[in-house]
C-alpha cells in the first residue's frame, strides 16, 4: 500500500491541504459514499471562508499601504490620511506654552537648491498680500499667469474675512492652496476657505495632529473630494515656486512648527521667502539669498538665527503678529538682528495689512494701512537697495496706492467699536472678542475712527 493510500496521511491531508485529502478520501478509502460527503461538506463549509477572509486581509493591507503618485510628489487622498500622514497627539492649550506631538520618522538633512526662476513676460506682476490676521499666518498671491495661491488661512475665526479679502480681489479660485503645517493660527480658516473657493492643488506636510482643527481641515478636504499633495523638499508647485523644507525623511520628533513647509518664488531677479513657523533646524538645510521674507513665528527668537538671516539678507522683513499678544512678540532680539543686516521691517499689527508688488526687477510695498508714531522711520520707509545674484540692483520702494477692494456703504449701516481701539469693525471680526459696542458707521466717523484692515468694514 502506497503511503498517501493510509488512512494516517488521508487525514493529514484533509486538514493540511484539504483538496489533495478529498481526492484520495475519495478515491482510496472504502468509507460509504453518504460519509464522504458529508466530510466533504463541513470542510468546504470551514476552509472555504477561511481562505477567502485571509485573501481579502491581504488585499486590504496592500490597499492601505499604496501610495498614489502625481510624477514625483506623493498624493495622499483624505480617506487614508490616517495611514499616510505622520500621526501625532496635540492638545490645544489657551496658554503660550504649545502643547507638541510625538512623531517617528527616521531623520535626514536635505539641502535643495534654486534653480527654476519664474520668467518675466509682458509686464506681468507678481503681488503678494500679507494679510492682517491678528496673532497668526496667512498670504495671498496673485502670480503673473493670473493663478492664485494661499499660504495658510489663520485662526478659526480668520476664515470669513480671508475670504472676503480675496473676493473683494475678484477672485473665485485659489489654484495653490498650502498648509504649512497643523497648528489653529495657521490652518484654522483654512475650511472656511475651501468650501467658499474652487480649489487646484492642496499642500500639507506629512505630519498630523488630533486637534479639531485638523481633524476638521481633513474632513473638509475628503468631503470635497480633494487630494493632498505632500509638502517636501524637492516638490515644485509651479515654475519658480519651491519647497525648500521640511527634507525628505525629516524627523523634527514633537515640534509641530519645525514641520512647517517653507516655500520660496522666485520671479526673474526677485525671491520671496515664506518660513511659516519653522525653527533653526530646518532653516539650516538650506541657502538662498532673498529680497522678501516673511519671518518664522511672529518674530520669535526661538525661530531666529542671525547667521540664517545673514545669508538671508533680506531688502524686506514681514512679521504677521497680533497687537498686544500674550507672547510678547516680536522678540526684539528678532528686531534687532533683522535691522542690522539692513531689511525694512514691516508688522501687521503696527501697518496692517502689507501689499508687496515685483515686476522681475524692483519691490514695491503697498498697502501700509496704518503706522504709529513711537516706530523708528526705518521701519515704514523703505528705501534700501539690494542686490541680487544677477547683479541686478532691487529698488525698494514705498506706495501709498491699495489693492484691497472695500466694501461700499452709504453710511447709515451698523459697525462696531471697541473700549480702547481707534478702529471699527464688521460683526464677526477677532479684534471684538474682548469688547463689541455697536454703532453707526457715521457715527464711528464721526469719532475719527478708520476702518480695519483685517475685517474690511463698510466704509
Amino acid at each position: 500500500m502506497k503511503w498517501y493510500q493510509k488512512t494516517f496521511w488521508i487525514i493529514a491531508l484533509l486538514i493540511v491541504f484539504f483538496p489533495a485529502g478529498l481526492y484520495l478520501m475519495w478515491r482510496y478509502t472504502k468509507l460509504h459514499n453518504t460519509v464522504k460527503a458529508i466530510v466533504t461538506g463541513l470542510i468546504l463549509l470551514v476552509a472555504i471562508p477561511f481562505w477567502v477572509n485571509a485573501f481579502s486581509s491581504n488585499a486590504s493591507v496592500e490597499k492601505t499601504q499604496q501610495t498614489t503618485t502625481q510624477g514625483s510628489v506623493a498624493v495622499v487622498t483624505p480617506s487614508v490620511a490616517e495611514t499616510t500622514l505622520q500621526t501625532t497627539t496635540h492638545k490645544e492649550t489657551p496658554t503660550p506654552v504649545e502643547t507638541k506631538p510625538s512623531t517617528t520618522e527616521t531623520a535626514a538633512s536635505t539641502e535643495v537648491a534654486i534653480e527654476t526662476v519664474m520668467q518675466t513676460s509682458g509686464g506681468g506682476v507678481l503681488r503678494v498680500h500679507y494679510l492682517d490676521v491678528g496673532q497668526a499666518d496667512s498670504a495671498f498671491i496673485e502670480l503673473p499667469d493670473g493663478k492664485t495661491m494661499l499660504i495658510d488661512a489663520g485662526n478659526k475665526g480668520d476664515g470669513s474675512s480671508v475670504v472676503s479679502y480675496i473676493k473683494n480681489l475678484g477672485y473665485n479660485t485659489i489654484d495653490y492652496l498650502v498648509a504649512t503645517h497643523p497648528h489653529e493660527d495657521h490652518i484654522g480658516g483654512m475650511a472656511t476657505v475651501i468650501n467658499s473657493f474652487n480649489i487646484g492643488q492642496i499642500y500639507m506636510p506629512k505630519v498630523a495632529s488630533t486637534t479639531q482643527a485638523f481633524e476638521g481641515l481633513l474632513t473638509t478636504i475628503q468631503d470635497k473630494g480633494y487630494s493632498i499633495i505632500s509638502a517636501q523638499a524637492g516638490v515644485q508647485i509651479a515654475p519658480g515656486i519651491n519647497i525648500l523644507s521640511p527634507g525628505v525623511g525629516s524627523d523634527y520628533g514633537d515640534e509641530l512648527n519645525d514641520w512647517s513647509a517653507i516655500i520660496s518664488i522666485v520671479y526673474g531677479s526677485n525671491t520671496f521667502l515664506f518660513m511659516g513657523d519653522a525653527g533653526t533646524d530646518p532653516e539650516s538645510s538650506f541657502t538662498i539669498d532673498a529680497d522678501v521674507v516673511k519671518i518664522s513665528h511672529h518674530g520669535s527668537r526661538t525661530a531666529y538665527s542671525s547667521s540664517l538671516y545673514s545669508k538671508l539678507s533680506p531688502a524686506i522683513a514681514i512679521i504677521d503678529v497680533g497687537a498686544d499678544n500674550s507672547y510678547g512678540l516680536p522678540d526684539e532680539e528678532v528686531i534687532q538682528g533683522l535691522t542690522a543686516v539692513g531689511a525694512t521691517i514691516y508688522r501687521t499689527d503696527i501697518n496692517g495689512t502689507i501689499v508687496v508688488e515685483s515686476d522681475g526687477s524692483m519691490v514695491t510695498t503697498k498697502s501700509i494701512e496704518r503706522t504709529t508714531p513711537d516706530i523708528p522711520a526705518t521701519t515704514v520707509a523703505a528705501t534700501t537697495p539690494k542686490e541680487t545674484t544677477a547683479a541686478t540692483t532691487v529698488v525698494v520702494t514705498e506706495s501709498a496706492e491699495t489693492t484691497q477692494a472695500p466694501v461700499l456703504d452709504t453710511g447709515t449701516g451698523e459697525v462696531y467699536k471697541t473700549e480702547t481701539g481707534s478702529k471699527y469693525h464688521s460683526d464677526g471680526c477677532s479684534y471684538l472678542s474682548k469688547s463689541r459696542i455697536p454703532i453707526s458707521l457715521a457715527d464711528a466717523k464721526a469719532e475719527g475712527l478708520t476702518p480695519c484692515s483685517k475685517c474690511n468694514p463698510p466704509q
